[in-house]
């Protein structure tokens, strides 16, 4: 059996999982959060 050695595809694969963290991270804090569905309670339902 052939055994596959993985540890050198590892860097690249936390490089580019840090890189999406970074860039979620960044489009979070320059994007508004989504504005909350309006509700309007003070219709009567009757």
């Amino acid at each position: 059996m052939r055994s596959v050695d993985v540890s050198n595809q590892a860097p690249g694969i936390r490089l580019v999982a840090r890189l999406h963290i970074d860039l979620c991270r960044l489009a979070s804090s320059i994007c508004p959060p989504a504005a909350e569905p309006l509700i309007d309670t003070t219709a009567d339902a009757s």
